[in-house]
């Protein structure tokens, strides 16, 4: 079984990989992360060159030809409000998360090149962001102004205004 897949660590994955997706399954809509452009994948043509495209799968979509084996998933899903049989060899698929857990799995043996600059790229960039944006730098400790010891202080709200249960703290 091993052998008809390119991916190196594949043989051992196929079995995570597709107790994964049904584990996922049964808690809901699961998306598979997939290279469209690997061998054996059946997309539609305009996604057929996509290095990461995600595909939603739900039991709930009642989806009738659903076909979850050790070599593939296949199924009819819809694009555009389009149906399209789609076939998933274990191969492309590099990573399968859960919407109603937010839970995700990766296996990194078969990310594109592609997502891993993407996702180098996306986090250089947050690195960036919060180095040049003043509000994420928080003063030093000895900056904050204040004893920490102090009792905090109650707040009284103006007259006539409903009292809250909240204390400012300074």
């Amino acid at each position: 079984m091993g052998e008809e897949y390119s991916s190196p660590g594949m043989a051992r994955s196929v079995p995570r990989k597709k107790e994964t997706l049904l584990a996922y399954l049964a808690r809901g809509i699961a998306m598979v992360h997939l290279d469209a452009r690997r061998a054996g994948v059946v997309v539609p043509s305009q996604y057929s060159m996509d290095a990461h495209l995600r595909l939603n799968l739900s039991y709930r979509y009642g989806i009738p030809d659903l076909d979850i084996s050790d070599q593939r998933i296949q199924a009819t899903l819809s694009f555009g409000g389009r149906p399209f049989r789609c076939v998933l060899p274990w191969g492309s698929v590099f990573a399968i998360t859960c919407h109603g857990t937010g839970d995700g799995q990766v296996w990194p043996e078969d990310l594109p090149v592609e997502v891993v600059h993407t996702m180098a790229d996306r986090q250089n960039g947050r690195r960036a962001a919060a180095a040049e944006d003043p509000a994420s730098h928080k003063p030093p400790l000895s900056a904050v102004e204040g004893d920490l010891k102090d009792e905090p202080q109650r707040v009284e709200p103006p007259d006539g205004a409903p009292r809250r249960h909240l204390r400012l703290v300074r």
